[in-house]
């Protein structure tokens, strides 16, 4: 017999409740199974803690600590060291990093880092980001080079606390691929290693044909290292806007007369991003004698060159306002708007604006 079509939405009607019902089934267990679990492993966190606070105040052996760590689960053993290597002094780390090489559940952890599973491969960049000793470098060096996000970001963290300049150099190629985000974050790592970050780049800022020269010089401005400036300064007449761009935002950390000579040509370039950049670092560094180059920049085109231009003004103090307040009852109708709309705005969303 051939089912009618109510029939058929019965069927699927029940099918559907069941399935519901399963997930709601699954999600019930599956809280259950996680809070026993958890209720099970808590005295077990918390004794480790306790050793930890004893083994830094140095009341108890490091003895205890590692009973304490192997007895966890391997992600909660990682987890209770992240948390713990930001309170304990460096050379006690130290000591506990090179205890921990000769423990069973630690080699297991190294093992995974050159695992299929890109979850194991976290694991071990997190414990080694924190616990790794100089012949860990090969593993590192695979791990900061791993196509996956979450385990090359975890893994540049051992830049803080290791020194070695194959592995600063690794982070350092990887740099120009990267987000903006992730670049301020490789920086703070690079930190310790400044010294060899600094020479490596004044190498690199000299490649004017290298693919990523834009990325390095966004990241050289980070640094805000004097010894890179002349490099720097040199970028303002490279053909590519985009490198242009990221000169004309660094120079403006660097008060210097060559900084300000490229930025006066650069304020005047074809390419609006880098006007705009350009007025902003003229800002930053308020040399009186390039006023009516950011006053004039009030009348360009491009309404992000104008607000730049503005926002710049007010660097200037009681000068660069009553330039403002000129042009706010000027006869250019966009330079009258956009210093009225600066001219508004409070102290703090200007400091957020020229930013």
């Amino acid at each position: 017999m051939i089912a009618s079509p109510r029939q058929f939405l019965i069927v699927v009607a029940i099918v559907q409740g069941g399935l519901l019902g399963a997930l709601i089934v699954l999600i019930v267990l599956n809280r259950w199974f996680r809070v026993r679990r958890s209720t099970r492993l808590n005295p077990r966190r918390e004794a480790v803690d306790a050793s930890m606070r004893r083994w830094a105040a140095g009341t108890a052996p490091l003895a205890g600590v590692l009973v304490g760590l192997s007895r966890l689960p391997v992600p909660l053993a990682i987890d209770a060291l992240v948390k713990w290597s930001a309170r304990v002094p460096g050379e006690r780390w130290r000591q506990l990093a090179l205890a921990l090489e000769h423990n069973w559940w630690a080699r297991l952890v190294r093992s995974n880092s050159s695992s299929a599973r890109w979850w194991k491969r976290l694991e071990c960049a997190r414990f080694l980001s924190v616990a790794a000793m100089p012949q860990d470098a090969a593993r590192l060096t695979r791990l900061i080079n791993d196509p996956h996000p979450a385990v090359h970001v975890a893994a540049v963290a051992c830049l803080e606390r290791m020194e070695n300049t194959a592995l600063t150099l690794t982070a350092l190629e990887r740099l120009p691929k990267l987000a903006p985000t992730v670049q301020a974050y490789y920086a703070a790592m690079l930190l310790r290693s400044r010294p060899v970050v600094v020479e490596h780049l004044q190498k690199r800022l000299r490649r004017s044909e290298d693919p990523g020269l834009a990325r390095l010089a966004e990241f050289a401005a980070r640094l805000g290292e004097p010894a890179l400036r002349e490099r720097l300064t040199a970028l303002a007449d490279h053909p590519n806007p985009e490198v242009r761009v990221q000169a004309a935002r660094s120079l403006g950390t660097f008060p210097h007369r060559e900084s300000v000579a490229a930025l006066t040509r650069l304020i005047a370039d074809g390419s609006w991003p880098v006007r705009a950049q350009a007025a902003r670092s003229l800002g930053m560094i308020g040399d009186v004698n390039t006023l009516p180059l950011v006053k004039a920049a009030l009348r360009d085109d491009v309404w992000w060159v104008r607000l730049r231009a503005a926002l710049a003004l007010m660097r200037f103090a009681a000068v660069g306002r009553n330039a403002l307040l000129e042009a706010e009852v000027g006869s250019d109708p966009y330079a009258r708007a956009t210093a009225k709309m600066v001219l508004g705005l409070p102290a703090q969303a200007l400091a957020e604006f020229a930013a």
